[in-house]
């Protein structure tokens, strides 16, 4: 079998600079050799493993011949990106196509060098001097509670230099995530291409893999609309945490979604604990109360 080359191309949008492949951003890849007979082009996708997972989707395949095709690709994580061996499979035969390299920018702005750090982001702990003469005669307990109050404002002070570390490093993760489409076009396309894809939304024989597939693709569609449109790591947080920022931060959106979202995840938990009993038809219903979540958490941003 000779085997397949590719060349990626980035097709020119305006608005958008040329040849400059950034996260969310849709490229050509062509390919032509001689691929596998009988493939399904409808089942196809990229043989990933969890560590690089997101690094390249396939969004579309076009077989023009036997010998050549071409697939819309994206990618949701910015970078450089080095594929040894890059294979595609529709689950029932898996082909090579060969070494891949390109690079990924983010869309996020880059800070200027020359624009001056506003001062005042960390938060230095001072040192308590001696507490008073110790020939006084006071009992114990006043000496314990004392020690106690000093001892949590020192926690506090800690937990606060901590939390604003977390916090600038977490907008640095979310750099990974950004993507040039808004969060909720995002959401939408990755929803459209799901259902398109995956044979549990448009009544065909669903596998146990299609239905565990489309709902890791759920779940991860929801935090990454949580991580984009309020800007935090939602990918990796819990759900309280999550629920306790959004309160914090998005009142309005808390008061009407914050039970059902935090019902939602937990949804989720329990079918990933429970992946056996899940059929079809829950996928559906996850996807559209999914939706509806979004759409509601969007309107009152």
């Amino acid at each position: 079998m000779a085997a397949i080359q590719c060349k990626l191309d980035i097709p020119n949008v305006e608005g958008l600079k040329d040849n400059e492949l950034t996260v969310g951003r849709e490229a050509f890849m062509t390919c032509e050799g001689e691929f596998p007979k009988n493939l399904n082009p409808q089942k196809l996708h990229f043989v990933e493993t969890a560590e690089i997972k997101y690094l390249i989707k396939l969004l579309k395949a076009n077989f023009e011949s036997e010998t050549k095709a071409v697939f819309v690709v994206t990618s949701y994580k910015a970078g450089d990106i080095r594929w040894p061996d890059l294979q595609m499979t529709d689950d029932s035969q898996t082909f090579s196509l060969g070494a891949i390299d390109y690079h990924v920018e983010t869309v996020i702005p880059k800070p200027d060098p020359k624009q001056p750090q506003v001062p005042g982001q960390e938060q230095k702990t001072e040192a308590y001097g001696p507490i008073g003469p110790a020939d006084i005669g006071i009992p114990h307990l006043y000496w314990v509670i004392l020690l106690a109050a000093i001892g949590l404002i020192i926690s506090l002070i800690v937990f606060k230099v901590v939390r604003v570390i977390q916090r600038r490093n977490m907008i640095e993760r979310l750099k990974e995530h950004d993507s040039a489409l808004a969060p909720l076009t995002q959401f939408h396309t990755s929803m459209r291409k799901l259902q398109r894809m995956n044979p549990a939304f448009f009544g065909g024989s669903a596998s146990q893999e299609d239905i565990h597939s489309g709902m890791d693709e759920l779940r991860h569609m929801l935090r990454l609309y949580i991580t984009r449109k309020y800007q935090i790591p939602a990918l990796e947080w819990s759900t309280r945490l999550i629920v306790k920022d959004i309160k914090k931060h998005h009142r309005k959106v808390y008061a009407e979604c914050g039970n059902d979202l935090q019902a939602l995840i937990k949804e989720y938990q329990h079918a990933f604990e429970n992946k056996q009993a899940v059929i079809g038809s829950d996928i559906v219903n996850l996807a559209k109360r999914t939706r509806s979540l979004v759409e509601l958490m969007e309107s009152l941003s």
